[in-house]
């Protein structure tokens, strides 16, 4: 039975090629899609106690409209909630380092950003895989760094790094540990792991630390087993509210409660961990439906081929029923076909996998690798060819020992016109996703334009961004350094503040107050400190009053407005020199700003309070000479080091600043569209298969049709009506599921572009000229074939 299914494989050398090459692009395609989705849907649940183990919530209540959500609680929380009896360990993580660690390594001066402090238990709620050390010598020194493999080996030159010296500020550190790298499904991507005492080791650090209105630590607790998470919520709710009262009546501040969340649901909360890269379940949900249409696709060519070509083997049917085959040997040997056909095109597929891994990781941003040792690419394999097998084989296998073997030999019509109209059918399916893919591909390419070309309300052309860190900031006045820079020819304009105009995240609530206010209404606000030059250097229009004016001290309590937060606080005519109350300084509004934004375009444009304190602002914002960037930067590297000896220099364009705003949704749509075009891809390859298949079966009907005087031109129509009906009527069912699913798509995004209808034609006349170039070579290949040598063949 083997060797029959081999010999007819390798029999029709084109079909079979088209088969594998059409199962191999779809299988490698859902491969690398499955083993994404699969690491996206197991985060974090690789750790031993991953079940039992919960990061603490904290919502914060700060009016009656909005809840802020936190990842962080206080420090003294966690020697508080150890002595509930559910729980059995609690651990903490702090990120003490905004700007990143600098540290010193012989004469080398290195910034690291993924760096956090870890309580000494951390390794005991955590797995880590040791390389070098250990963890026990960790947990014992206070100036003690575990770093991981790769990290250690960029640092010096091997991950045998243990008793390594490293400085940081004027104290030695020794690597202790060395642990394999983060696996891509964890959400603690930190290299570099440092004491939590060490950091608590400074008495004002300490007690600035160690009170209840701090939220700085992301908290976990492991349960016992059996504990109910949410009673343990509820309890560490009365600790925080009983430890932090109100300021006002001192009794417990309901306000506040804590939460209990699964570890393996942080990754896709909306909480901010700042600098952690949170997932999105629709984005999985998306791709795994991307994947199962793809390979969905990739079996409808086997499906439509095989059954095109039923008719070819009806007599092979009809004899081996006549000579005592039975169906359930004729289905077998069709199902062994379909598996063998199967394992070939995975066999292919997974070298597919393994040469584009590379690119797959790039798009990703993760390290995927293929090792045949780990059960999560076995789950996805066999997953991937058992779903092929059943989409390949149970329908034709059916079919094809079905016939009845006197009609099979006769060469009557053994298939009807059921058949045929389940083959279009299939085909119409084939082009609704690959037309809804292509709406999309248009939806997602224009709304990432639009957001590119927008008009923000500010200049960010030409100006970077560097921070004066808050440890050397006493020591170094940002205006020494801001007038420096002016100096050189480079530098047209400079300003300091306390936020990047890009993505303002700071915000207040509860110290606002102006004539009119109701007394229950304490509005959330975004809030940024500026100075004077700040206006000019981003080009912001007034819409009416004045900026802040240069050497005027009593601008120094007065603040600007945006038209937002005009529009939410209710103020009346005229705004300007209105009683306005923020932040402790008694003054009035000076002007408002037009609005611009200051957030994603997620966001609609929210109140914002401009002020002008000098204590806040460590920010320098340079805006550079078009043409002269080199030059600029090598003046301001210049500077720095005089100023700031101790640190490495970091900037950044306010145009890199923005992309990476919106970087999930560039990756996810660079990644959908390439997979796209492999759904795109494989319809053709099917169509381009049928019209083979159809050329050669009406081959005899073309030579006739051409002695009787038909065009070459009215040959190619005939071959090709039939086909693009189908596309046709794909078109109208794409059509609304590509405009239900794109118009939810678009929702996530408060400023957005309109779906228009061209948006949904062009998708369409793109279909329709794919489906044209794929079947007009077959089609004019038998429109020119010399009738007297069809027909003689015929």
């Amino acid at each position: 039975m083997l060797r029959f299914a081999i010999r007819n494989l390798l029999k029709t050398k084109l079909f079979g090629l088209l088969n594998v090459t059409g199962l191999a692009v779809g299988m490698a395609a859902s491969v690398l899609i499955l083993l994404w989705v699969q690491n996206e849907l197991s985060f974090d649940s690789y750790h031993a106690k991953s079940a039992r183990t919960y990061p603490i919530i904290s919502h914060n209540q700060v009016n009656k409209e909005e809840t802020w959500h936190w990842s962080t609680t206080p420090l003294p929380l966690a020697e508080l909630a150890r002595r509930l009896p559910e729980v059995e360990t609690i651990t903490r993580l702090s990120k003490p380092f905004w700007n990143g660690l600098t540290m010193k390594i012989g004469d080398q001066l290195i910034q690291e950003p993924k760096v956090a402090c870890v309580d000494e238990n951390w390794f005991s709620v955590f797995d880590y895989a040791l390389v070098d050390g250990n963890l026990t010598d960790f947990n014992r020194n206070m100036r003690s760094i575990a770093l991981t493999e790769s990290k250690a080996t960029k640092l010096f030159g091997s991950a045998k790094a243990v008793g390594q010296l490293v400085r940081i500020d004027t104290l030695d550190y020794v690597v202790r540990a060395v642990f394999k790298d983060n696996p891509v499904s964890s959400s603690f991507q930190y290299d570099c792991l440092i004491p939590l005492s060490a950091h608590l080791s400074n008495p004002d650090t300490y007690k600035n630390e160690n009170n209840w209105n701090n939220f700085n630590y992301e908290t976990y607790v492991v349960l016992r087993p059996g504990a109910d998470a949410k009673k343990v919520s509820k309890k560490l709710t009365q600790i925080v509210q009983v430890a932090k009262p109100d300021e006002k009546t001192k009794k417990p501040d309901t306000s506040i409660t804590l939460e209990l969340e699964a570890l393996t649901d942080m990754h896709f909360d909306t909480v901010d961990r700042y600098g952690s890269e949170q997932g999105d379940r629709r984005t999985v949900y998306i791709f795994f439906g991307l994947a199962l249409a793809i390979l969905l696709m990739a079996c409808i060519n086997y499906v439509n081929l095989t059954t095109a070509r039923a008719s070819v083997r009806a007599k092979e049917v009809g004899v081996k029923k006549i000579i005592g085959a039975g169906h359930s040997q004729l289905f077998a040997q069709f199902m062994l076909e379909s598996i063998l056909m199967c394992a070939v095109a995975l066999g292919i597929a997974l070298v597919c996998t393994y040469s584009f891994l590379s690119v797959f990781n790039s798009l990703t941003n993760k390290s995927f690798s293929i090792h045949f040792g780990n059960p999560s690419l076995w789950v996805v394999l066999v997953g991937t060819i058992l779903t092929a097998i059943v989409l390949t084989g149970i329908y034709p296998a059916v079919l094809l020992s079905s016939f009845q073997p006197v009609r099979a030999i006769r060469g009557l019509n053994v298939l009807g016109s059921t058949n045929s109209l389940f083959r279009k059918s299939l085909v119409v399916v084939q082009f609704t996703i690959s037309i809804a893919f292509l709406i999309a591909m248009l939806v997602v390419y224009y709304q990432i334009k639009f957001i590119r070309t927008t008009k923000l309300g500010y200049d960010r052309d030409h100006i970077l961004s560097l921070t004066i860190p808050w440890g050397v900031q006493p020591k170094v006045d940002p205006q020494v350094m801001k007038s420096k820079l002016l100096q050189h020819s480079s530098i047209k304009e400079a300003t300091i503040a306390s936020q990047n105009i890009v993505e303002i995240k700071s915000a207040h609530s509860g110290s606002l107050d102006w004539d009119g206010r109701p007394a229950d209404f304490q509005p959330t606000v975004g809030q940024i400190s500026v100075e004077p030059s700040y206006q000019n250097v981003f080009n912001l229009k007034m819409a009416e009053g004045r900026w802040f004016a240069e050497n005027n001290t009593a601008d120094e309590h007065n603040v600007v407005l945006n038209e937002a937060a005009v529009r939410k606080f209710k103020l009346h005519k005229p705004v300007v020199g209105q009683r306005f109350h923020f932040q402790g300084s008694k003054g009035v509004v000076l002007g408002v700003v037009r609005d611009f934004h200051f957030k994603s375009l997620h966001e609609e444009i929210s109140p914002l309070v401009m002020f002008n304190n000098p204590g806040w602002r460590s920010g320098i914002y340079v805006k550079i000479v078009p043409g002269k960037e080199a030059d600029a930067i090598k003046a301001i590297q210049q500077i720095w080091t005089e100023l700031v000896p101790s640190r490495p220099l970091e900037y950044t364009f306010l145009d890199e600043t923005f992309d990476r705003l919106y970087k999930t949704e560039a990756r996810t749509a660079t990644l959908f569209n390439a997979f796209a075009l492999v759904a795109v891809l494989i319809s053709c390859l099917g169509l381009f298969g049928l019209a083979t298949f159809t050329a050669e079966m009406r081959t005899k009907e073309i030579g006739i049709r051409k002695v009787l005087g038909a065009s070459v031109m009215s040959l190619m129509t005939l071959l090709s009506t039939d086909f693009l009906k189908l596309v046709l009527i794909a078109m109208l069912v794409a059509i609304p599921v590509g405009y239900y699913f794109m118009n939810s798509w678009l929702q996530s995004f408060a400023y957005k572009i309109n779906l228009s209808w061209w948006l949904f034609a062009l998708a369409g006349l793109l279909a329709v000229v794919i489906a044209l170039l794929t079947i007009s070579f077959q089609s004019a290949k038998a429109a020119l074939m010399n009738p007297v040598k069809s027909l003689r063949n015929e």
